[in-house]
């Protein structure tokens, strides 16, 4: 079906996804208001995960000395301090939830109690490398760091990610179990202002190729 015959379901949500910026323009003097944050989070907490594990951890730093102590975490970008608050999305390594949550697919009638048990330990062990389970965290992680983007945008906020921090050091500095790793930090706060023009995207004639690259 083209688009032109497509039937939406909301407008509002393909308008917000490509009216999305990563601004750096905040107002100082205005503070995220506590119920805000916490929307934010829960927006983030309905993006899609493997299995429904949901291996993610939010970690909101808003202390002005804190904050202080997280731009030089971040090599000096300042706008952490002027967006007010700072969110450090982590993701876990291991699938630390699958007990909970395998036990709620059998509660929900998804599976019986044996397969249910069954995809579970295939789960399990398909993260016990190094390197899958960091996969795992990035993967998931960043999908829920997707939905705050979009959620802080429908919500008239700025917001930016970034990697460019220290990993080790803010682990550190916030207190990550061995087994959670920051995957991306988050300015997000009342806008400021007008932001530059959005810089050229590539096209979809460039990006998408169809049964083979």
């Amino acid at each position: 079906m083209s688009e032109g015959t497509q039937q939406f379901r909301s407008d509002a949500a393909i308008d917000a996804l490509r009216a999305r910026r990563s601004g750096h323009n905040f107002d100082a003097n205005a503070d995220l208001a506590d119920e805000t944050l916490e929307a934010l989070v829960e927006d983030a907490t309905y993006a899609p995960s493997s299995y429904n594990l949901q291996p993610w951890e939010f970690v909101a730093i808003q202390d002005d000395d804190r904050l202080d102590e997280l731009v030089d975490i971040a090599y000096g970008q300042q706008h952490l301090k002027e967006a007010g608050t700072a969110i450090l999305v982590a993701g876990h390594t291991d699938p630390k939830t699958a007990d909970r949550v395998f036990e709620e697919w059998v509660e929900a009638g998804r599976f019986d109690a044996e397969t249910g048990e069954e995809i579970k330990a295939q789960t399990v062990a398909g993260y016990e490398s190094d390197r899958a389970g960091r996969d795992y965290a990035v993967r998931n992680a960043s999908l829920a760091a997707q939905n705050l983007l979009l959620s802080a945008h429908a919500r008239g906020l700025t917001a930016t990610p970034m990697t460019g921090f220290d990993f080790e050091a803010a682990a550190e500095f916030v207190d990550l179990p061995a087994d959670t790793v920051p995957v991306v930090l988050i300015a997000v706060g009342p806008s400021g202002g007008d932001e530059p023009e959005r810089l050229p995207r590539r096209g979809v004639d460039e990006v998408l190729h169809r049964e083979r690259r």
